[in-house]
């Protein structure tokens, strides 16, 4: 599954429920018209029923929009949060995590020295370490928010080599 961040997923709530919102608005009005105004010639059971029906969708289109837009503010809250994660993260990664301190080190906790060559394995090796360290500094931060991190760093520090 690919990490999406909190950000993301504000923006996607909120989007969805001004939609949710705004066809449960409209579809209500429309549902009320049709109760009143009978344009379609349906029969009295008929046009209870289907206007129930549908009044009972869009009311539901109506609350799902404001639970949207409720998930949202909360969802902009945790990407205010991660966000200031992310920042004091990267800070110290640029201090801390230089290329040629991530070359030196990674094989530190390896019982058996063995150099690597290939483009794959160095990427592999090098993200693990920096994984390694930034959890370790940061202990209760997502793994997910990490992996988005480093992948976005490892190309920073190396994107010329690929």
């Amino acid at each position: 599954m690919v990490y999406q961040s909190s950000a993301q997923k504000a923006e996607d709530n909120q989007s969805s429920g001004i939609m949710l919102i705004t066809v449960g608005a409209i579809g209500l009005i429309a549902d009320v018209f049709f109760l009143v105004k009978n344009p379609l010639d349906m029969p009295m059971f008929n046009k209870y029923l289907t206007c129930g029906v549908m009044g009972a969708l869009f009311v539901l289109f109506f609350v799902m929009g404001i639970l949207a837009v409720r998930s949202y503010k909360i969802f902009k809250g945790k990407a205010a949060e991660e966000d200031t994660v992310l920042e004091k993260i990267k800070a110290w990664s640029e201090a801390e995590l230089t290329s040629d301190y991530i070359d030196t080190h990674m094989y530190d906790d390896d019982e058996e020295y063995e150099q690597l060559t290939d483009k794959e394995s160095l990427f592999f090796k090098r993200s693990e370490f920096i994984k390694k360290e930034i959890m370790k500094k940061y202990v209760n931060v997502s793994e997910e928010l990490v992996d988005s991190f480093i992948d976005n760093y490892y190309d920073k520090l190396y994107g010329d080599e690929n």
